[in-house]
């Protein structure tokens, strides 16, 4: 049975009433699904206070078990945060006892690597070939010294996607630490940490899963948890609830950092949980790892029918031409691509206005689509394209 992805945007997200929205690169809108969990929890603390917080706890493990399925791993491997940098931050800790060179790719999202540059880390850029971060530039990087990967899975300036498998047997080849930063592909793309080989992920429930600001999500192989753990609290410890301030028997897994060890954010933790069901049960049938999978076809379908249109009007494309390396994201670069977004804005298009790292001026335009996006926001974005093309070239 085919998804009806019509009747999910009608129903699951009634911002798409007013835009065509091209900006989850940025920030999704959040679906109804998650909405619904969230408000589940306020109008139960409105309600009943306090009193069924044992409940909280309890709901909070249903989104760590889906995102287990999800990323193929046990559900003690997950722990919750507060965003993706407090993710970084909690891996750069675990790993600063051993440091040691690391690898990125020269467009990668300044959180992936902030921290390890500021505790020390050896770093190296790596650079593309036609847009792309193929494993072989990578392995021109590798020293004596090298011990780390670090790169997002897609990334927020170009789109580019890794192909995870094909790089995991990479850092299995030479030893080196995979670290995966997925908040562009996490729910939109397969990710399985066993096959790709993966030692750290993180990601937000913030793009293509539409569940809002405040998620964290941390995955780390037990290899790591043992006697590495940075950041922990009460919560993090046996029988917490006996409020025994000499209890330092600390769960050796990774879930015993959810929040640092104190309290969660229940309410994002349970927009999380909704939006993940509406994956799982709904686009999925039953299974998260289904529903991804629908939703990584959509969005490629997408992405392929879009492509060839930006390519006609003659845009400088500075993503990968190669398909096995595209996602949900294209960028594109004009000299004139301020006023290109103004006129496009007018007309309720939303995409984002991007310069590159040393340069003041604006001249990039990226367009990110999701699953919620059709044809019709597609064409109508091409048809204005068109029209402000021939204004600004005037």
């Amino acid at each position: 049975m085919s998804v009806d992805w019509d009747n999910i945007r009608k129903t699951q997200f009634p911002a798409l009433e007013k835009f065509t929205y091209l900006i989850t690169a940025g920030s999704a809108p959040i679906s109804r699904s998650a909405y619904e969990g969230g408000v589940e929890y306020f109008n139960r603390m409105l309600n009943y206070g306090d009193v069924d917080h044992e409940l909280f706890f309890l709901d909070i493990n249903e989104p760590r078990k889906i995102i287990a399925e999800y990323l193929n791993t046990n559900h003690e491997n997950i722990a919750f945060m507060i965003n993706t940098s407090s993710g970084l931050a909690t891996i750069a800790h675990t790993l600063t006892h051993q440091k040691g060179g690391i690898l990125y790719p020269s467009i990668e999202f300044p959180a992936s690597v902030h921290l390890f540059k500021r505790l020390g880390f050896p770093t190296t850029r790596i650079e593309s070939t036609n847009y792309s971060f193929p494993a072989e530039n990578f392995k021109k990087g590798i020293t004596e010294n090298t011990k780390y990967c670090i790169q997002s899975h897609v990334q927020s300036f170009n789109g580019f996607r890794q192909n995870l498998e094909k790089f995991g047997k990479f850092c299995e080849e030479y030893n080196l630490i995979n670290i995966i930063n997925a908040t562009q592909s996490f729910g939109a793309f397969e990710i399985d940490v066993k096959k790709d080989n993966i030692d750290f992920l993180v990601s937000s429930g913030l793009k293509n899963i539409a569940c809002g600001w405040g998620i964290g999500i941390l995955y780390i192989h037990e290899d790591f948890v043992d006697e590495n753990i940075p950041f922990t609290s009460w919560l993090s410890v046996e029988d917490p609830f006996s409020m025994d301030n000499d209890n330092l028997r600390i769960y050796k897994k990774a879930f015993a950092m959810d929040s640092f060890g104190g309290c969660p954010n229940f309410a994002a933790l349970l927009a999380l949980k909704g939006g993940l069901e509406l994956v799982h049960n709904v686009i999925g049938r039953g299974s998260i790892r289904t529903g991804i999978k629908e939703i990584q076809n959509r969005v490629i379908s997408l992405t392929d029918q879009f492509f060839p249109e930006l390519q006609d009007l003659n845009f400088k494309i500075i993503t990968s031409l190669e398909k096995e390396y595209r996602s949900g994201i294209i960028t594109v670069e004009h000299e004139k691509a301020k006023k290109i977004y103004r006129e496009l804005i007018k007309n309720n298009i939303y995409i984002t206005l991007k310069r590159y790292p040393h340069n003041k001026k604006e001249t990039l335009l990226r367009f990110a689509i999701n699953y919620y996006n059709n044809m019709d926001d597609l064409t109508k974005t091409i048809d204005i394209l068109k029209k402000v093309l021939k204004k600004v070239n005037q």
